[in-house]
């Protein structure tokens, strides 16, 4: 029991902290300086290259937890998925709900600089996804394709 507040205090560092990933529109070098600053357990991870996205991995030594900050063609950020080990799922569904407006099952929406933005998670059987995006805007029929 002398150890219960010491993993509560490490289970609390591994999840990931929701308002940390309001990087869409930063340019590349300010998430790099916010990664370092706020997620020092997270490594950017430079071994990977794909010829078609642009995107900044981090990852935590133990692979329990991995960012992948997808960046534009004008070296923004325009969306960040995080998975993570199912431990912090719970957790991370009541931050959600606390913090932003809830839509249907595993959707939120929260606005900042302008923008909409969706929060959607997704539960796997070991792990969990949770993908901030723009909102895709409706063109004036309705129909998605048209935007």
């Amino acid at each position: 029991m002398k150890y219960k507040p010491f993993f509560i205090l490490l289970l609390t560092m591994m999840c990931p902290a929701a308002l940390a990933q309001d990087f869409i529109g930063l340019p590349v070098e300010r998430i790099k300086e916010i990664m370092s600053a706020e997620r020092p357990g997270l490594a950017l991870d430079n071994q990977v290259r794909n010829d078609t996205y642009r995107y900044l991995k981090y990852s935590t030594g133990d692979d329990n937890e991995t960012w992948v900050v997808f960046i534009d063609e004008k070296g923004r950020c325009n969306g960040v998925r995080i998975t993570c080990d199912n431990s912090c799922y719970e957790r991370k569904v009541k931050e959600l709900k606390q913090l932003y407006r809830e839509g249907e099952p595993g959707l939120w929406f929260y606005r900042t600089g302008g923008e909409d933005i969706n929060v959607k998670l997704k539960k796997e059987s070991w792990f969990f996804t949770v993908t901030y995006e723009r909102t895709k805007q409706r063109g004036r029929s309705g129909n998605d394709g048209t935007a």
